[in-house]
């Protein structure tokens, strides 16, 4: 399936550049991609791929240090969940699946919603207000404003796209970390793209 030109924006964007990177655990090295034998190895290969993908969950308009507290929250499930992992998938998936429920829970208060599309709704105000625009303050207020209409795609759908067109999850693969079936994930990613189509079509 061709990847639509919203996710190639986001993707290529100064987001990426822009993205707070993992602490402490990135530093070490990474381990074969097979069933970690301790959750300390499932860290060290995962640390950095939790962190970008609660960035992207959360969006860009959120604080560093919201980032790295629900990263920490992702971090301790996986602690107390890897008892459990039984490898029937494969690692990574279930890595995403955790980080994906500990984020969604967060985007479901509203007060935290609010407070993300607010913060991206300032930036493009400030980047709109610049007397002389800079070299790249048409790339930067074109790569906020897919944020910004992001955002306001409903977490449920927002999720399976980011998984699906940022990180580059098969619906299957989608289907097994957020437990849901696979029609499910294709009836979801059809949506938040429609709806994320539609909100840039009427922006312009």
């Amino acid at each position: 399936m061709a990847e639509p030109p919203t996710a190639q924006v986001l993707a290529d964007g100064e987001g990426r550049a822009a993205e707070p990177r993992a602490r402490g655990l990135v530093a070490l090295a990474p381990a074969p991609e097979d069933r970690p034998a301790t959750v300390e190895a499932l860290l060290r290969r995962h640390a950095e791929d939790v962190h970008r993908l609660v960035w992207r969950l959360l969006g860009p308009g959120a604080a560093e240090a919201d980032v790295e507290d629900l990263c920490q929250q992702v971090f301790m499930a996986l602690h107390i969940g890897f008892a459990k992992f039984r490898g029937d998938s494969k690692a990574s998936t279930w890595v995403y699946g955790v980080a994906s429920r500990v984020v969604y829970r967060e985007l479901r208060r509203r007060s935290y919603h609010r407070r993300m599309v607010r913060a991206l709704e300032a930036e493009v105000a400030a980047l709109l207000d610049q007397p002389s625009p800079a070299p790249n303050q048409e790339t930067r207020l074109e790569l906020a404003e897919v944020w910004r209409r992001l955002m306001r795609v409903h977490p449920k759908k927002r999720v399976v796209f980011i998984l699906h067109d940022l990180e580059g999850l098969t619906g299957r693969e989608i289907a097994e970390a957020l437990e849901i079936k696979e029609p499910t994930v294709h009836t979801r990613l059809f949506h938040a793209r429609r709806e994320l189509a539609r909100a840039l079509e009427a922006s312009r």
